[in-house]
């Protein structure tokens, strides 16, 4: 039988070893797609994608039936690497159209059962709406030729998590550092852990939502090593901290606690672009200097030189809160006394 998950799961890999192959040989992607027998969504894709358009770009990319299926597997295959997409994946998250205005109601309808002739009470509704606008969030990572076109497990296996890392923190990077920047309720952090906690919680907790913690790995290492028996949190990936999911992400800064309503913060991510080049420079380092801003000269690398390949994984996702309690951040947490010696 046809394993459709597994086929669209190795669509984004195969995409980026057909780019990679016809920008060296100038052969037709859809060429390189027969002679590989790759997947057959990447084969589809591959013939489609003509002068109309690029897989670049993941507005133009996520047309394509089979690169949004693709993207989708791609992203569920992300695993607990991203905080957001997990969140997200597993419905705490509320989903919700990109490009679209979107609202979160933040009081109830009260109902009332009232006699003949008795005033009927009118329920107040109150929305904080707002278009849930489209961002990108770039990934790029740099490999050996070689290692790009290699057909064997191994450099697969190498190629994809590398992938998957790269996406997984990019999506963190932007989509909490735009949830944090919206925050309102932004707190210092004192040495007296559980009053930091009960601020959050009374914050942010309405009773009547889904709630959910993201920490910075810093913040996780010192919470699952607490020694007052108030959760079993780990220090990476998606467990649980007083019973409400614990996710962690390097995509926040260290000192960082975030408690948020997921029924109140909506988000999606709707499609993957790819992209890859040969001769292009870069300046290797994870906080570039060479900004239009401020630039600073520094070296850089040619990966035509160096026989490397750039590539970059984009993707569209959209995130708001959706009232201004929706979520509350906590900074500059240090917590020495609350780990166990």
């Amino acid at each position: 039988m046809q394993n459709l998950h597994a086929e669209n799961a190795g669509t984004i890999l195969a995409l980026v070893r057909a780019l990679v192959i016809a920008e060296k040989t100038g052969e037709p992607t859809g060429d390189i797609a027969d002679r590989l027998r790759m997947p057959a969504p990447a084969q589809r894709i591959l013939k489609a994608a003509v002068g109309a358009g690029s897989l670049g770009d993941p507005a133009w990319a996520g047309q394509l039936a089979d690169m949004a299926a693709a993207s989708s597997a791609f992203l569920q295959a992300l695993g607990a690497r991203s905080a957001f997409a997990a969140l997200l994946d597993q419905g705490i998250l509320t989903r919700a159209p990109l490009r679209s205005r979107v609202g979160a109601v933040s009081e109830g309808i009260v109902g009332a059962v009232t006699g003949e002739g008795e005033a009927r009470p009118v329920g107040r509704m109150s929305l904080n709406g707002d278009a849930l606008a489209a961002q990108q969030a770039d990934a790029i990572i740099v490999l050996s030729r070689e290692v790009v076109e290699n057909s064997s497990a191994a450099s697969q296996a190498f190629l994809s998590r590398q992938l998957r890392r790269a996406v997984a923190r990019a999506l963190d990077v932007g989509a909490l550092n735009t949830l944090i920047t919206s925050a309102t309720p932004t707190f210092a952090a004192t040495d007296n852990h559980a009053a930091d906690l009960k601020q959050l919680l009374d914050t942010v907790n309405s009773g009547e939502g889904r709630l959910a913690w993201i920490a910075s790995p810093d913040v996780a290492n010192g919470i699952s090593l607490l020694n007052d028996g108030r959760g079993s949190a780990s220090p990476e990936g998606i467990s649980e901290f007083l019973n409400l999911p614990f996710a962690v992400s390097p995509g926040i800064a260290a000192g960082t606690l975030i408690l948020l309503d997921g029924d109140r913060v909506l988000a999606d991510i709707e499609s993957l672009g790819v992209d890859t080049s040969r001769f292009t420079t870069l300046q290797m380092n994870d906080e570039p200097t060479m900004d239009a801003t401020t630039p600073t000269a520094t070296a850089v690398v040619s990966l035509w030189q160096t026989n490397s390949v750039a590539v970059k994984v984009s993707a569209l996702f959209g995130v708001t809160a959706g009232a201004a309690d929706a979520l509350a951040v906590l900074t500059g947490i240090e917590w020495p006394s609350v780990v166990s010696g």
